[in-house]
């Protein structure tokens, strides 16, 4: 079992939990009370040349702990006075430590947009991400159904959420392409095998012939490396690791 299929076991097991202790259908009934604004993630990177997309982690898989004196609201504050363009914040528990309760604090303190990173598997999450905070969802294509992606799509749009959807080969982008609104992001990590080749994003580019924001995502470390990304018309960058252990 890779690392991937580990990860989407646990959280299927991890949701039953979250379900019984606060049911569909009491989050709906919350987000109808609350009358949430629409995500601006879209708005705020597209508006710019060049947008990074900063990303608040305390652990990875293949890193380990990245940062052990881990301050989320500190983090953000931080990456803010920057001026990057958005957020990514990890809200997967067990392998990359994240929470939910990471995005809320962040979200009181911030007028930056923010991703939520995690494992979309269920519909669920995406009304909880609008709960708690978020602007955008991530949907892994590798993980996901055509059938899942369009349902989550669909759930996202009503919600007034932006989704980025994720892909790492030519399969997966072909599978994607038709969604006009889509952020389209590739990772440069293999989520199988963990390496990296900023060269992915790259090739796909290339291959990428629709108007989609495309997203370089993993593997970005230097100034170097943007500014090859930008010679190859990719202009947003995720970053994650580099900037929490401020090698960057």
């Amino acid at each position: 079992m890779s690392i991937l299929e580990k990860i989407v076991a646990n959280t299927k097991v991890n949701l039953i939990h979250k379900k019984a202790e606060l049911p569909l259908e009491q989050i709906k009934l919350s987000l109808e009370g609350l009358d949430l604004p629409r995500g601006k993630f879209k708005d705020n990177i597209s508006s710019r040349s060049e947008a990074i997309i900063a990303e608040i982690k305390k652990a990875s898989p293949s890193a380990g702990v990245i940062a052990d004196n881990f301050d989320p609201v500190k983090k953000a504050i931080e990456y803010e006075s920057f001026g990057v363009s958005a957020l990514s914040i990890l809200t997967e528990e067990d392998f990359f430590m994240g929470s939910v309760d990471y995005l809320k604090e962040v979200k009181e303190i911030t007028s930056l947009p923010i991703l939520r990173k995690d494992f979309m598997i269920d519909e669920y999450q995406i009304y909880e991400s609008k709960l708690i905070g978020a602007d955008c969802i991530l949907l892994i294509v590798s993980i996901l159904s055509d059938q899942e992606i369009e349902k989550f799509i669909s759930i996202a749009k009503k919600l007034e959420l932006d989704y980025l959807i994720e892909v790492h080969d030519e399969n997966e982008l072909q599978r994607v392409e038709h969604f006009e609104d889509a952020l389209i992001g590739v990772n440069n990590r293999n989520l199988k095998t963990f390496e990296v080749n900023l060269d992915n994003s790259v090739r796909l580019r290339n291959l990428f012939k629709q108007k989609n924001i495309f997203i370089a995502e993993s593997g970005i470390k230097s100034r170097e490396d943007i500014d090859y990304l930008k010679l190859n018309n990719i202009n947003v960058f995720l970053i994650g690791e580099s900037l929490m252990r401020g090698s960057f």
